[in-house]
């Protein structure tokens, strides 16, 4: 647990210093992963979909196929949902890119919207990604969480961003730690084992959005 919350730490300074295209940590009993395009407070990146800094990742899973007459598809690029319920849209999105990796829907995490919408708030106010998810600042505890850092509006980090996370794809090695969890974690966190996810949203003094997946 030192080592993981060590490195914890230091991926969260590291996320402060640059323009954010995608970061990741993580710790024993938790995992997260952000990206974003045009975010202060980040991790440097090319490419805009890497993630990039990080450690080993808890939970989840990289296997690919299923059962049934599912196809692994993983360049899909579903056209996002667009309701006018951002938080139900955002759900339904993580359950698109699962679909392509043959992986079951997630519910949506109606006990922790609350908790979900402070993290996002919280992180926007200290320009930091996953500040709220690393200090556990409100309850219920969640496994992992993907970001969405300062984008121009909360359809963005549901359409462009969470493209981005799924792009990464699976990492090359099983289990998918370090440099690999860095590369892949947001891919790792939505296609992960998991039985539930909500989204938080909040708007910062500059009028971008930042957006959290937390699931668990």
């Amino acid at each position: 647990m030192t080592l993981r919350a060590l490195l914890l730490g230091l991926l969260a300074t590291t996320c402060s210093s640059f323009v954010l295209i995608a970061c990741s940590s993580s710790d024993d009993s938790k995992n997260g992963a952000s990206a974003g395009s045009t975010a202060s407070g980040g991790s440097k990146s090319s490419g805009g979909s890497a993630a990039s800094g990080g450690s080993t990742a808890s939970g989840g899973s990289t296997a690919s196929g299923g059962s049934g007459s599912c196809t692994l598809d993983l360049t899909c690029k579903p056209v996002a949902p667009n309701t006018g319920d951002p938080y139900a849209d955002c759900v339904t999105r993580v359950n698109q890119f699962r679909a392509c990796d043959c992986k079951a829907p997630l519910a949506q995490d109606t006990d922790g919207q609350a908790c979900a919408d402070q993290q996002a708030a919280y992180d926007a106010m200290k320009n930091s990604a996953h500040a709220g998810f690393g200090a556990s600042i409100c309850k219920p505890d969640f496994f992992a969480q993907n970001e969405c850092p300062a984008w121009g509006s909360q359809q963005d980090t549901i359409d462009g961003c969470a493209q981005q996370m799924f792009d990464e794809g699976p990492g090359p090695t099983d289990p998918c730690n370090g440099d690999c969890y860095s590369m892949h974690g947001h891919f790792i966190n939505m296609t992960g084992n998991y039985t539930k996810v909500t989204c938080g949203f909040a708007q910062d003094s500059s009028g971008k959005w930042w957006t959290v997946q937390n699931y668990r």
